[in-house]
């Protein structure tokens, strides 16, 4: 499909050179679209709509200087603000996740300032990580410093006392733990998202596959136990998304110590499902396909 015709752009970010414990999600877009071919087309809870319904274009990867994070960013930045420009809806793969920042700068940079939905088990709110100011444990705290917008954490389970303490300082960030998913479960912790966006113009939704529980995701950068299901995390993504979301991003898959390539599997219908739902919406509002 020619880009013009195109609503979803679909760009790689191989890049992992701040990856502090497992490297190689470098690999990750490539894995992820070839476990995207190999499943079936159709949503977890969507009957009607498959992925080939959609306008999607697959741009490839951009390509990412290894070592140098802030170079990186800028590239990333600079294909976000042009193809958002243009009005595409923009999925990206990493690659880890210090490339949210180039999207969410990209994204500023055509004048949305987007509230950011979070999955993952960490904060990513640190000021540095051993040294490094650019780093996929700083990358939130970075966004931050763009611009004040809400953030809303889902699966976070990991985290310094420097990360709560600002977390907790910070009425615009609402944290939703496993710990509350368990107690309330995901229709409520939905209807909870909905309510802290409402509002909102633009939405960003960012996707650490290590929010999973290792059990479901073990090829993952930093892998924290106790994690979201499956089953908990598409429901959530699946009532909380609407079309207000003008940019994805799924992060941290690392083939190398994915065992069978289950993660990739499980990125491939996480992002399946994500872009389903936005269509399926999208057509709701607008009476067209």
């Amino acid at each position: 499909m020619d880009r013009e015709d195109a609503l979803y752009i679909v760009v790689g970010a191989p890049f992992d050179s701040t990856s502090s414990f497992r490297g190689g999600q470098r690999f990750a877009p490539y894995s992820i679209r070839l476990a995207s071919s190999n499943i079936e087309s159709n949503g977890y809870y969507l009957r009607d709509l498959y992925i080939e319904d959609l306008r999607i274009r697959d741009e490839g990867d951009i390509a990412l200087p290894p070592g140098n994070a802030s170079e990186a960013v800028e590239r990333i930045r600079k294909v976000t603000s042009e193809l958002v420009g243009i009005d595409k809806r923009l999925v990206v793969i990493g690659g880890e996740h210090i490339i949210t920042l180039g999207v969410i700068k990209g994204l500023v940079d055509v004048g949305i300032r987007p509230c950011i939905v979070v999955f993952d088990a960490h904060y990513d709110l640190r000021w540095e990580y051993m040294g490094e100011k650019l780093s996929h444990a700083t990358v939130m705290r970075r966004i931050l410093e763009l611009f004040p917008t809400r953030i809303v954490y889902i699966g976070v389970r990991a985290y310094d006392k420097e990360e709560v303490d600002l977390a907790v300082s910070k009425p615009l960030i609402e944290e939703i733990t496993v710990g509350d998913v368990n107690r309330l479960g995901p229709i409520n912790i939905a209807s909870s998202i909905k309510r802290f966006l409402d509002g909102c113009k633009h939405v960003h939704i960012t996707i650490d596959m290590d929010a999973y529980d290792t059990a479901y995701a073990p090829g993952v950068s930093t892998p924290e136990p106790g994690g979201l299901t499956p089953r908990e995390l598409l429901y959530i993504l699946h009532e909380a998304i609407d079309d207000r979301v003008v940019s994805i991003d799924i992060v941290e898959v690392t083939p190398p110590y994915d065992c069978n390539g289950i993660t990739s599997i499980l990125a491939a219908k996480t992002l399946q499902e994500a872009l389903l739902t936005l269509e399926s919406k999208r057509r709701r509002r607008t009476g067209r396909g």
